[in-house]
């Protein structure tokens, strides 16, 4: 059986808005605002960080992933 290598980058791109469940009964929700490549060519996402609880929307700021880690936390599909 042969499997393809699903190239991350082509997943995510600039505005897309990715979800994932936190320990504390809270959802953080990262909103893409661009992917670059540091000198050794390895992705990374820059995203806007929210925290989103029952009662609460509270922005978190900017963050920085590499694309590898980005997408293990974040479940891409």
């Amino acid at each position: 059986m042969l499997f393809r290598k699903v190239d991350l980058k082509d997943k995510i791109s600039q505005g897309d808005v990715f979800h994932r469940s936190m320990m504390i009964n809270a959802q953080e929700e990262a909103r893409v605002l661009y992917v670059s490549e540091d000198d050794h060519g390895i992705p990374h996402v820059h995203y806007e960080r929210t925290l989103i609880g029952s009662s609460f929307k509270e922005p978190q700021g900017v963050r920085v992933l590499s694309m590898a880690t980005f997408a293990k936390d974040f479940q891409v599909n």
